[in-house]
């Protein structure tokens, strides 16, 4: 058993001496990587399908194209554009979790996180609820889904579990109770981000625990990650996802020298709530 698990370390060792010297990707980065896919990802779902639903949908019933027709346009924007667009929450999950571990104020981090999440929600409830919301009566609020800022949040106290129940005894027994109310906290938290319904729910918290835990070694972090990717979603990674943990093996550890933090906390709520307006600007002129 020791043997095979050194030669696993050893392999793993190898894989990431091999890995260093490719790595060029900066945080910030990463950042612009997983931003521009997430602006992929939500143009296909608020805009392009609207225009399924609104504009090829009827053109399909009218004859003006055929069914495979449609079917085609379908097929490309639901699985091959929002493919893409799942690039980016693991991205964004690991770089929280390299936040969290290099911030020097962590209940500042936990706490802006919160008040991007409220800022966020009326945008978010809006740009993909309106309809629903409408129907409801409880316009622009949509109570029965939560912005990912939510599930950002609750991945970051998580980790602040993590980190409060960590235990440096030498002590077996203190080490195994540390290391159950680790498990029992992320566990009741990701329950907690599942009932309340946050955008990724439990698989958000289990992917950004996943990166946090592996820190000190890149390529545990990413087969920590499609671990935590089979066992949340019960599938195989798609190509997209593994061409996620490749941008992550790429990164080198440094930040970047742009300041992008706020810049892209307040891009998620003002991309929504445009888009939301642009398919108000199609329903008028289709």
């Amino acid at each position: 058993m020791m043997k095979g698990t050194k030669n696993i370390r050893h392999i793993v060792d190898c894989i990431t001496e091999r890995i260093e010297q490719f790595q060029c990707l900066t945080g910030n980065t990463i950042k612009l990587i997983a931003v521009s896919t997430m602006f992929i990802d939500h143009f296909c779902k608020i805009v392009l399908q609207w225009l399924l639903a609104n504009y090829w949908g009827p053109m399909m019933f009218s004859g003006d194209i055929t069914e495979g027709h449609f079917r085609k346009i379908d097929t490309f924007i639901r699985f091959d554009l929002q493919g893409v667009g799942t690039i980016a929450f693991p991205l964004f999950c690991f770089l929280l979790a390299e936040g969290f571990h290099h911030t020097k104020n962590r209940k500042r981090y936990i706490g802006m996180m919160l008040v991007f999440a409220i800022i966020s929600e009326i945008p978010f409830d809006i740009g993909f609820f309106a309809n629903y919301s409408m129907q409801e009566g409880t316009f622009p609020f949509y109570w029965n889904y939560q912005n990912v800022y939510f599930s950002l949040f609750l991945g970051l106290i998580s980790l602040a579990c993590v980190e409060h129940f960590s235990s440096k005894s030498e002590l077996r027994n203190d080490r195994i109770r540390a290391i159950v109310l680790q498990i029992i906290s992320v566990a009741v938290i990701a329950v907690i981000a599942e009932v309340s319904c946050c955008d990724y729910g439990l698989m958000g918290i289990v992917f950004i625990v996943a990166f946090y835990v592996c820190r000190k070694n890149r390529v545990y972090q990413v087969l920590m990650f499609l671990l935590a990717y089979m066992l949340s979603t019960g599938n195989q990674p798609t190509i997209f996802v593994l061409l996620a943990c490749v941008i992550l093996l790429l990164y080198n550890g440094k930040r970047g020298k742009l300041k992008l933090k706020y810049a892209v906390y307040i891009f998620y709520p003002v991309h929504i709530i445009m888009f939301h307006f642009v398919t108000v600007i199609l329903e008028r002129m289709i």
